[in-house]
């Protein structure tokens, strides 16, 4: 089987790493090369990939015409935008999420991709996680009823005190390139569980605080409160919370029963957790279940990126584009209702 060509723009966010080890751990793809203009950063790359062209002008990426993929993993904006670009240039793109700084940025890239005929893909690292698809899975399957409720909690200490790198940081605490704080780091994670279940809401409500980092020019903490015609969606996030638990948590409330993913939690950035469970509460009792392995090619981000590539299947699911545009959307007015005090309609869907 031949290889698919991969190339990667920018190495800042600290998830490209993973993601890199899984290209050269896989039988799909091959890094062939990579711009990132920080020399410290293209110095690792040297140490754990020596085998890709190192460039320090993005630009000159993607001039190159033997790409089959490109991978953006540099700030939320720059990845809207240089994606939309490379998009324009007729190469396939996965961003990392949240996939963009605003919903401009993500509209824009939607757009770009329909423009090209190309696809794209929004990475979100949970969706590679068993026991939160599996979840997700009885949900859609009955499992609880009809959700009534929908309630996911993401947060850590900090990325300074997650062992995020100083390059990471530098773009995570700075709302203009991020986005803004732990409202768009965190509650988009929660954002695809509810757009996936329940659909886009009608109104969202937040309230978004800076209440203990005295560095950060943006919110620490934020709950976002989703409405929708029969159910409510709670997100939280964090850069506050002390120790890993919980960790991901996830609760979907049924008129038939309750639903909840125990997801492991890393403490720190890179590290690897296990599969979690699934517990499932009745009238008559709970049950736990242990998720089943997730298929093949669909392990991690990247391995789905380049199987769907190959086979010439669409991106689906959490990682689709539609999905990841409309949980911009909801973290676009959620930064506008916790800014206003007010609670933002959204706009009806667009055909």
């Amino acid at each position: 089987m031949t290889r698919l060509r991969v190339g990667v723009l920018g190495l800042s966010h600290d998830h490209v790493w993973s993601n890199l080890a899984a290209i050269a751990a896989g039988d799909q793809g091959v890094l062939a090369a990579v711009a990132e203009p920080d020399p410290r950063l293209r110095e690792r790359l040297a140490r754990e990939h020596g085998g890709a062209t190192a460039l320090t002008d993005f630009a000159a990426l993607l001039e190159r015409r033997d790409l089959d993929a490109i991978l953006c993993f540099t700030d939320n904006r720059a990845s809207a935008e240089w994606g939309a670009r490379a998009l324009g240039h007729g190469v396939p793109v996965m961003v990392e999420k949240p996939m963009a700084a605003d919903l401009a940025g993500a509209d824009g890239l939607v757009a770009a991709a329909r423009a090209a005929g190309r696809p794209l893909m929004v990475n979100w690292p949970t969706a590679w996680r068993p026991a939160l698809r599996h979840g997700v899975a009885l949900v859609s399957g009955g499992a609880v009823g009809e959700p009534v409720q929908l309630a996911h909690r993401g947060g850590h200490a900090g990325p300074r005190e997650y062992g995020c790198s100083e390059q990471f940081c530098a773009w995570l605490y700075d709302p203009a390139r991020n986005g803004g704080g732990a409202l768009v780091d965190y509650c988009g994670y929660g954002g695809i569980l509810a757009r996936t279940l329940l659909g886009r809401p009608e109104t969202v409500t937040a309230v978004a605080a800076h209440l203990r980092k005295k560095d950060l020019p943006a919110e620490d903490n934020a709950v976002v409160v989703l409405r929708y015609p029969r159910a409510l969606a709670t997100l939280e996030g964090s850069w506050t919370q002390i120790g890993g638990e919980p960790g991901f948590a996830f609760i979907v409330y049924g008129d038939a029963g309750t639903l909840i993913v125990h997801q492991p939690r890393a403490t720190r950035e890179g590290q690897t957790v296990g599969a979690g469970r699934v517990q499932i509460v009745r009238p008559e009792g709970s049950e736990a279940i242990d998720p089943p392995p997730l298929p093949a090619g669909e392990r991690d981000g990247v391995s789905y990126f380049l199987a769907r590539l190959r086979d010439g299947r669409p991106i689906t699911g959490l990682c689709a584009p539609e999905v990841g545009r409309d949980v911009q959307e909801i973290l676009a007015a959620a930064l506008e209702s916790s800014a206003t005090g007010r609670t933002v309609a959204l706009a009806p869907a667009r055909a």
